[in-house]
């Protein structure tokens, strides 16, 4: 796959950008998936008797983190999750934002875990290359 079009600076703050979000996903995601009531806990938020979907959420970050440690290696065969993670972490902020403006207080955590995702957001959308579009379609074979 050539990178024709894209400076190698560019890819190397890809590279990197991909690792930061792999360690800290894997760390993150591996907390939440062994002990998720002490992860959530500590942004305050209570999860209750039964954190399965907490858990659960952590295994899908650990999932992130491992598409972003091989966006690491290969940045730009992976370089599409980084429009994945702007749409996610878009519907996702919406969605906790939602929640948290009708809670009575709502928590200082769930504000934190939305900024969290919204900076994730946007440097996602600040590393990919949305000006060079057409040549990043040729890289997949699909102009």
């Amino acid at each position: 796959m050539s990178t024709r079009g894209i400076s190698e600076s560019r890819v190397q703050l890809i590279r990197w950008v991909c690792f930061f979000f792999a360690v800290s996903s894997f760390v993150l995601g591996g907390w939440m998936m062994i002990d998720p009531a002490s992860a959530w806990g500590m942004m305050g938020l209570d999860v209750g008797q039964d954190p399965f979907v907490q858990a659960l959420h952590g295994g899908a970050i650990m999932g992130e983190g491992a598409m972003f440690a091989l966006g690491a290696i290969w940045p730009i065969r992976y370089l599409v999750f980084f429009q994945y993670l702007v749409i996610y972490k878009t519907l996702a902020c919406l969605a906790g934002m939602t929640v948290l403006l009708r809670m009575e207080p709502a928590p200082i955590g769930g504000w934190l875990v939305i900024g969290a995702w919204a900076s994730a957001g946007l440097i996602s959308a600040a590393v990919f290359p949305w000006k060079q579009w057409k040549t990043v379609e040729s890289w997949y074979g699909a102009q």
